[in-house]
């Protein structure tokens, strides 16, 4: 069986793509995941002084309200001279975050001059602040423009698919459908975790407080629900309602059956037959 798309692989894909930092940013601007992790050499340099800091801060703030405003994608410079993009993610029709690709430079020839320039009050060290900026990714305008372009329909799959979800309000609800149409396949927390793009704490407790169940209490109701109508209404034999039921193991699941119907799966059967 497929398995989705998760997040994580789409900044990964786009990273080896494009050779540039992805990372996701949240409604609060609330950077929360990134691939690479770590900002490149030029950009964790430039930011180990306080004021050139504020500086990309309020850069970035300004391109995510120049979002907020247009909902396209958004293309710009920074303040140091490297290029960067913005796109909107949704989830069901509500803005739930930003994608964002950048710190990078064309190859104009006078461009890392400039950087070099626009930087060099911020760091004192001047051969390390050249030897960060060789380390910045150059690539054409043309092919700029093409990875902002393929990171736009990354985002609307993202959008479309709904990989990304930050809202609480809906989060409990989302993962409760996802239960529901997903049980016969093999589930875990750090799976639901990956998915719902979201901390173990977070998807425990959110769900718990919602429905008044822990996830895998929820998750092992509706396959033994799922199995007595198997058991009930077919003639499958009992090994292949487990596995349909996204039991890997039958005699787990007869366990399983036993604890919670207080009868095995053969027994079940045999009460309905009579």
């Amino acid at each position: 069986m497929e398995h989705p798309i998760e997040l994580a692989d789409v900044l990964k894909e786009l990273h080896n793509i494009s050779g540039f930092r992805i990372s996701v940013h949240d409604t609060d601007f609330r950077e929360i995941a990134a691939y690479p992790n770590e900002l490149g050499p030029f950009c964790k340099l430039l930011q180990q002084n306080q004021e050139a800091r504020k500086i990309c801060v309020a850069n970035d703030l300004a391109a995510f309200t120049k979002l907020q405003e247009s909902k396209q994608v958004y293309v710009y410079h920074c303040k140091f001279g490297l290029y960067e993009a913005v796109a909107p993610l949704y989830n069901f029709g509500t803005l739930a975050g930003y994608l964002m690709m950048g710190q990078c430079l064309d190859t104009l020839s006078d461009s890392p001059r400039a950087v070099y320039e626009s930087a060099s009050p911020y760091v004192p060290d001047k051969q390390r602040l050249l030897d960060a900026i060789s380390q910045v990714p150059a690539r054409t305008k043309s092919q700029i423009l093409s990875c902002i372009n393929i990171m736009d329909i990354c985002a609307e799959y993202i959008t479309l698919s709904h990989r990304f979800v930050l809202s609480k309000t809906n989060l409990a609800h989302d993962i409760k459908i996802f239960l529901t149409t997903h049980y016969m396949e093999k589930l875990s927390i750090d799976l639901l975790c990956r998915h719902f793009f979201c901390s173990r704490g977070t998807l425990l407790g959110t769900f718990k407080k919602k429905y008044g169940v822990t996830i895998n209490q929820y998750l092992t109701q509706i396959r033994i629900e799922t199995a007595t109508n198997l058991l009930r209404m077919t003639d499958k034999p009992i090994h292949e309602i487990a596995t349909l039921c996204g039991f890997t193991d039958q005699n787990y699941f007869s366990k399983v059956f036993l604890h919670v119907m207080h009868q095995t799966p053969s027994q079940y059967r045999k009460d309905c037959e009579g």
